[in-house]
């Protein structure tokens, strides 16, 4: 009997099933009863460490905690059963320590008691290889086929703070907040939890998802995003299945929620054989990070920043603005925070005179008042003269954040820390949502001070680098407002089921259709044929090679530039038959000169159609000086992509050019978007150059690859179809 007939039999004859099965996140964060099963008595077991974590006391759970165990009647003064058939009135959660090779068996039992999930901590599957691959298929098929969903395999379990649940690895349970984490490393759920004792970080939720054999980072975070409990979301993500989904998911959440997001597995080996242009820049993992900036995520670098951050917008709100307000007992270490901040893109900005006027009483006649406020070292005075300043600042509509930095004796003071705390209080009961961050430089002697700030929901960075980092990233995150553009379905060019380059002629076609300015020109076989494009068009004439399989022309001496004779045209074109042996030309009219553009396409597997546009040129994958966005888009999420480029300046006008008209650019570069996002055909799309000047934009060079047409359907499930998401 396969494992579906079994639970089919087990439905038909139970009187055990629970009669009122309720979803999955309910079930996961507030569950009613909870079976461990592979509980143990035996201490050092998996089975036992999960039973004292479940039923311990100063957990508060509050729901009811059952072992089950093939021979034990009791375990831990816990009713212990044999199976999960055989436990009355149905259970919630099913946490499973039991070996592998034992939970096709014990999945047949949930299925059968209709569990609505289920959290596999064992390994032994997928990550082990073909055998343990093999092995999970089993299991999933058998939790779908009985609706329950599952957790893992080979994960550090699940934490419900709220609910006083800890069924995880995690030893004790964490300061209760409202951070919900996410991470598929069980090894970063455990040092997540070290530090959040150290840190006092409450968390509302942690759900590591090991192999996230079915529910995956999206579930959870669309889960997180409804949680009463959580105000702030953190994720650690080694891999995203479906990118176009968790990104439609995470630009609603953003809107009502920050989200804070490490992306690990960043190396780009691949870029080493892309084909083109588009295909080096806009990598995978670029691609990545470019849609977690676009649905307003703040993404960061590393796993003690997502921690320090998550914390520190749980415990204060976002920057509103850039501008920063610092308070410092010593000149140096203000100087050297104002310098990591504006190298981070915030802003100290010097103070009004009237502001200036305000506080400058209670410093002494050498401090300075003008920003960063300098108290000197006139200790006695510490309380008086850090309270004063910061009061005036949060009430200033001068600043949009105040760092008020405590170092060594400041910091050993506890009469700074209470009218630090005060202030703050303070300015909360007026209404006041200015953000205040400490940061901290204090000796081990100043703990019991530090950690007062921290329960008064102070956030308090470890030096002036760490300070910095947090506080650039607390500052509004980009636009996570859905756009309107709608993509437009564009028909698949006339090419073979394989798909592939297309022939020069057919690529300017199509983009000249999705209504991109392009050069004129003429396709020639022969000398003479060359000479009569040339007279067609007009001088100056650029010849270019057309020969498949041949990428960078110009690398191959397949371009010939400033052609403004008929002669010099068919010597070229003799040149360029001889050295590479095609008899095939295009000709274009050159077009004047002016700031060198890339504008690009590609359907990324994890992400669908993506859009890419910066300076261009031969220097293009040198300068590296992209944006991207996941298309459809607007002209002001292209207009965001313009001003994103390191090389912005030059679109301004510089050294005498004129400037480019930005707002037709960004126009332009939106049209494409929506072109893209309607063509499920298209694997790649290269643009480069696009001459802009005074006059517009003219494309002069395009490469397009098209998919074989069985991927078609694929890519059309991805393509973002835009339009207004509701809120």
């Amino acid at each position: 009997m396969t494992d579906i007939d079994q639970i089919a039999s087990r439905n038909s004859n139970s009187k055990r099933i629970a009669p009122d099965r309720i979803s999955w996140d309910k079930a996961l964060f507030a569950p009613r009863r909870v079976a461990l099963v592979g509980a143990s008595a035996t201490p050092g077991k998996l089975g036992y460490l999960f039973m004292q974590n479940l039923i311990a006391p100063q957990s508060g759970f509050g729901g009811e905690v059952i072992a089950v165990h093939p021979k034990l009647t009791e375990i831990l003064d816990r009713p212990a059963y044999a199976n999960l058939s055989a436990v009355p009135g149905g259970v919630d959660l099913a946490v499973i320590v039991a070996p592998p090779g034992e939970i096709p068996a014990i999945m047949v039992d949930c299925a059968a008691a209709r569990v609505p999930v289920a959290i596999i901590i064992s390994g032994g599957f997928a990550e082990t290889g073909d055998a343990g691959r093999m092995l999970e298929q089993r299991i999933v098929a058998t939790a779908r086929s009985g609706g329950v969903r599952l957790i893992g395999p080979n994960c550090f379990g699940v934490i419900s703070a709220s609910a006083g649940l800890n069924a995880s690895l995690g030893i004790g349970m964490p300061a209760q907040g409202g951070i919900a984490l996410y991470t598929q490393s069980g090894a970063y759920g455990m040092a997540a939890f070290t530090q959040s004792q150290e840190e006092l970080i409450g968390f509302s939720r942690v759900v590591a998802c090991g192999n996230k054999v079915d529910l995956d980072e999206t579930d959870v975070l669309q889960a997180f995003g409804e949680d009463p409990e959580t105000r702030v979301i953190a994720m650690l993500l080694e891999s995203i299945g479906d990118g176009r989904r968790f990104f439609e998911a995470a630009r609603e959440i953003a809107q009502r929620k920050p989200i804070v997001i490490l992306k690990t597995g960043r190396s780009e080996a691949g870029r080493r054989a892309a084909a083109s242009h588009t295909a080096a820049l806009a990598t995978d993992s670029a691609i990545t990070l470019s849609a977690l900036r676009q649905a307003g995520i703040r993404v960061v670098d590393d796993g003690l920043t997502l921690l320090d951050l998550a914390a520190a917008l749980d415990r204060q709100p976002p920057l509103a603005g850039r501008r920063i307000a610092i308070i410092s007992n010593s000149g140096g270490t203000g100087v050297e925070i104002a310098d990591l901040l504006e190298s981070r893109g915030l802003q100290v900005p010097k103070l009004s005179e009237p502001l200036q006027a305000a506080i400058r009483p209670v410093l002494p006649a050498y401090g300075s008042a003008a920003n960063p406020i300098d108290v000197t070292t006139e200790w006695r005075r510490f309380p008086e003269m850090y309270g004063s300043s910061l009061a005036a600042l949060i009430d200033s509509d001068e600043t949009d954040a105040v760092v008020p930095v405590l170092l060594q004796r400041s910091a050993l003071m506890s009469e700074v820390t209470d009218r630090v705390i005060a202030e703050v209080a303070a300015a909360r009961a007026r209404g006041s949502r200015k953000p205040v961050h400490v940061c901290w430089v204090g000796s081990d002697a100043a703990e019991d001070n530090r950690r007062r700030l921290l329960t008064a929901g102070i956030p308090c960075h470890a030096w002036p680098a760490r300070t910095a980092q947090v506080l650039a990233l607390s500052a509004p995150a980009g636009r996570s407002q859905p756009r309107g553009a709608t993509a437009r379905p564009v028909a698949r060019p006339p090419i073979g089921v394989d798909g592939g380059w297309l022939s020069s002629d057919l690529a300017f076609s199509l983009i000249a259709d999705a209504g991109l300015p392009v050069a004129p020109w003429r396709i020639a076989g022969s000398r003479a044929e060359a000479i009569a494009a040339a007279e067609t068009l007009g001088m100056p004439i650029v010849l270019k090679a057309e020969q498949a399989g041949l990428i960078h022309k110009s690398d191959s001496g397949g371009v010939r530039l400033g052609l403004v004779t008929t002669a010099a045209v068919g010597e070229a074109y003799d040149d360029v038959a001889n050295r590479l042996g095609t008899t095939t030309v295009l000709l274009q009219r050159q077009a004047r000169p002016g700031v060198e553009l890339v504008l690009g396409a590609r359907r990324d597997a994890t992400f669908g159609p993506v859009v890419m546009a910066g300076l261009g040129g031969i220097w293009v994958e040198a300068l590296g000086d992209v944006a991207l966005r996941l298309a459809p888009f607007d002209d002001a999420e292209a207009l965001a992509m313009l001003d994103q480029l390191k090389g912005r300046a030059l679109l301004n006008g510089s050294r005498g050019q004129p400037a480019i008209d930005c707002a037709a650019l960004a126009s332009l570069i939106a049209r494409l978007s929506t072109w893209t996002a309607g063509a499920p055909w298209l694997e790649e799309l290269d643009a480069n150059p696009v001459i802009a000047n005074a006059d517009g934009f003219v494309v002069v060079d395009v490469r397009m690859r098209v998919s074989a047409s069985s991927n078609d359907v694929q890519a059309q499930s991805r393509r973002g179809t835009g339009g207004e998401t509701p809120s």
